[in-house]
């Protein structure tokens, strides 16, 4: 572990003392770009698996494993991986190849329509963007003061989430007034043209000074952060920053993988795998079956598909909502809350035949599932030391990735034949599961600087 010794003036003192400036602005922009295009797909999965099973005849099964399943599964592996890469290439290295993997594969993809051929692209597709989360989240909790961070991960996803109730939207103008054989593909296109288009953008982001200064590349650190307070410094016609806060300097550590399961933090990647896994029965049963929960109870596609935009909605306003509350509420207790909230919101849905309320009700999930979502980002990555902090999001993330394959199949082929009421049941399981994990376990982390966490 690494050790803290008497220091002034170290990379992580002087990136927290930061007021913030259009460096922080114009990261957090070319950050969100990228989290943008990947939740284009990974909360319109539910429209396109829609689409997909009406024009190619798919069942619903088989369109499950085309579109969810197999985007999932790629997802679990690029985590990982892309994980593993961040902390011992950079942060920067994985922003080289990722979206780029991603956008070809989702363009080839548009041109398919053998199923099998269909899910290897998606797979490959999720590959590609497996890491986008994590790292977004390792990234943006390294460059954000520790005052703002939580605001700064939720404008991330305030921005990153209007993909929902577009894609939603776009889903609809190319199937009214019924969906023809071009429909879905032009929305595959439309997700490979943006992921290269911010692919091209991202080149230009710099690498995290808080790597370079753990990884023992200090004058790269020096040079980076150099470069950053001069930015600010000019910016706010400033002749000198802020003095630091504290002493505070992290030694030079090796980055190994297996160190996530270190005596140190062994507790918290547990309680963290055994969260991931059973947080996404929550999140992604409702996000990803919302659509199909609308077509069980007799409402048609066109409508379906118009109610999902409005649903999806939610996801904006909730992150709007979460800015203002994030930095106020220990993370912890917002993961908690969020949920209890969401499962009594979606049995409410579940229960009340009135299409109407079904609506609002959906769109109150949402809401309240994104500020779920936000907490959950920015804890998972903040509770972590730099040397290992993405591999361990990545790995956590991962397991996220296939459980959400195997909960949301499970959802839609055990529980949902028995109707609404026995599939928010078994949601329940996992909010309890979830609420007991990260309430008993959890360390708490807000607004805390995260080499406090860390120890």
């Amino acid at each position: 572990m690494a050790q803290l010794e008497t220091h002034r003036g170290s990379i992580a003192d002087r990136m927290d003392r930061l007021p913030f400036s259009s460096f922080h602005r114009n990261f957090l922009l070319m950050i969100t770009a990228g989290e943008w295009v990947e939740t284009l797909m990974l909360l319109g999965n539910g429209v396109l698996l829609a689409l997909v099973a009406r024009v190619l005849g798919f069942s619903t099964e088989v369109a499950t494993y085309v579109i969810p399943v197999s985007f999932f599964a790629g997802e679990f592996v690029g985590s990982i991986v892309c994980g593993y890469i961040a902390d011992r290439r950079g942060r920067k290295t994985v922003f080289l190849f990722n979206l780029l993997v991603y956008g070809i594969a989702m363009l080839i993809a548009g041109f398919m329509s053998i199923s099998y051929v269909l899910a290897i692209l998606v797979f490959i597709a999720g590959i590609g963007v497996g890491g986008e989360f994590p790292l977004v989240d390792t990234y943006t909790s390294e460059v954000v003061p520790a005052r703002l961070r939580g605001r700064g991960m939720a404008a991330v996803y305030t921005v990153a989430v209007t993909a929902a109730p577009l894609i939603a939207f776009l889903a609809y103008l190319v199937s009214h007034p019924s969906p023809g054989p071009y429909s879905w593909r032009i929305l595959f296109w439309l997700m490979g043209v943006c992921a290269i288009a911010v692919w091209l953008v991202r080149l230009t982001l710099p690498e995290s000074p808080r790597w370079y200064e753990i990884r023992g590349r200090l004058d790269d650190a020096e040079r980076v952060m150099s470069q950053i307070e001069e930015q600010v410094m000019k910016e706010h016609n400033l002749s000198t920053l802020p003095s630091v806060e504290s002493s505070l300097s992290i030694a030079p550590t090796p980055s190994r993988y297996l160190d996530i399961f270190a005596p140190d933090l062994r507790s918290r990647t547990i309680m963290m795998l055994v969260f991931q896994f059973f947080q996404t029965g929550i999140f992604y049963g409702f996000t990803s079956l919302a659509p199909t929960f609308l077509l069980h109870k007799g409402i048609n596609l066109v409508h379906t598909l118009l109610f999902s935009m409005i649903i999806y909605a939610g996801f904006f306003f909730g992150s709007i909502a979460n800015l203002f509350i994030i930095d106020r509420i220990e993370r912890k207790w917002g993961i908690v809350g969020s949920a209890v909230i969401a499962g009594i919101l979606g049995t409410a849905f579940a229960l009340i035949p009135n299409v109407t309320a079904t609506v609002v009700l959906g769109f109150l999930v949402t809401f309240t599932l994104w500020n779920f979502s936000n907490f959950l980002h920015t804890y998972q990555a903040e509770i972590f030391p730099t040397r290992v902090r993405s591999s361990a999001a990545g790995t956590v993330y991962s397991v996220s990735r296939i459980s959400t394959s195997i909960l949301v199949l499970l959802i839609s082929a055990v529980f949902l034949p028995r109707g609404l009421v026995a599939t928010f049941g078994i949601i329940w399981v996992f909010i309890a599961i979830v609420a007991l994990d990260v309430g008993l376990f959890g360390p708490r982390s807000s607004r805390l600087r995260l080499e406090e966490i860390a120890r």
